[in-house]
């Protein structure tokens, strides 16, 4: 991607929405370009913070780990999101790990450059309060998750938020095609892989699954049933859709790439 396609493509973001083209040209010039390979760490928990990435395509897991060395997804990423801005302000090392779950695209931007570029416009630091608004919300309903759902509940979500990333429609259903295993899954959700397969097995008799090998379709009631209250009941692992792309298309009433009715 060559500086001024990169220069539109973090300008579509949310980060960036609303920089001046000098500025926009500015960033791209710090920036640098790379793809992974799924189940590759951009870091760990506990690192120290050398700068922060934007997703061009694929899909980014942030996840949390235990002493004993379970991890706990907390939230998938995609086309447009930003990782890694909270410890790049603070100077604090990573609050969680982050690693692709499929071949990912992403934009590197290092600290001291995007810093000295902070600095100097107030229409960033804007954009960079209206990030970390984002994140303390989702933050909050990924504590609503924690008390008030189980673990069937978690898993129902976690699938209809990748069938909206990664998904697409068959005969009306959504079908995830994605090599994620049990064991996977297990490890997204912080539990065993037992408990995963325990109600993966009851969400298939119950017809609100079916399950084929590592591809998992989602029926029509299932993906019904999570939408009735998405904001409060399905939490911060719902809150997908291309997020960091369409919300500013909609902002400024366009219609952004990706943005159609999908799952």
């Amino acid at each position: 991607m060559v500086d001024g396609d990169l220069a539109t493509f973090l300008g579509r973001t949310l980060l960036f929405d609303g920089l001046e083209p000098d500025e926009l040209d500015r960033l791209a010039g710090i920036s640098r370009t790379l793809t992974v390979a799924p189940g590759e760490a951009l870091f760990e928990q506990g690192e120290e913070s050398d700068g922060l990435y934007v997703i061009i395509t694929g899909i980014v897991r942030i996840y949390l780990t235990a002493d004993d060395g379970r991890e706990a997804t907390i939230s998938l990423l995609e086309d447009g999101e930003v990782i890694g801005e909270i410890a790049l302000l603070d100077g604090l090392p990573r609050s969680a790990g982050a690693a692709a779950l499929t071949e990912t695209q992403l934009v590197f931007i290092p600290h001291g450059p995007f810093c000295g570029l902070l600095d100097s416009s107030g229409r960033l630091a804007r954009q960079v309060i209206l990030t970390l608004c984002e994140r303390l919300r989702a933050a909050n309903a990924q504590v609503d998750q924690a008390i008030f759902h189980d673990l069937r509940h978690r898993l129902m979500v976690l699938l209809h938020q990748i069938a909206l990333i990664h998904g697409r429609v068959e005969s009306g259903m959504a079908v995830v095609d994605l090599d994620l295993t049990q064991g996977a899954l297990a490890r997204m959700l912080g539990a065993s892989r037992e408990a995963v397969n325990k109600h993966l097995r009851a969400l298939a008799r119950e017809g609100r699954i079916a399950v084929d090998g590592h591809k998992i379709r989602l029926f029509k009631v299932a993906r019904q049933k999570l939408a009735v209250g998405q904001e409060g009941e399905t939490g911060a692992l719902l809150d997908s859709g291309k997020r960091g792309l369409v919300r500013n298309a909609r902002r400024r009433g366009a219609r952004a790439p990706g943005d159609g009715t999908g799952v």
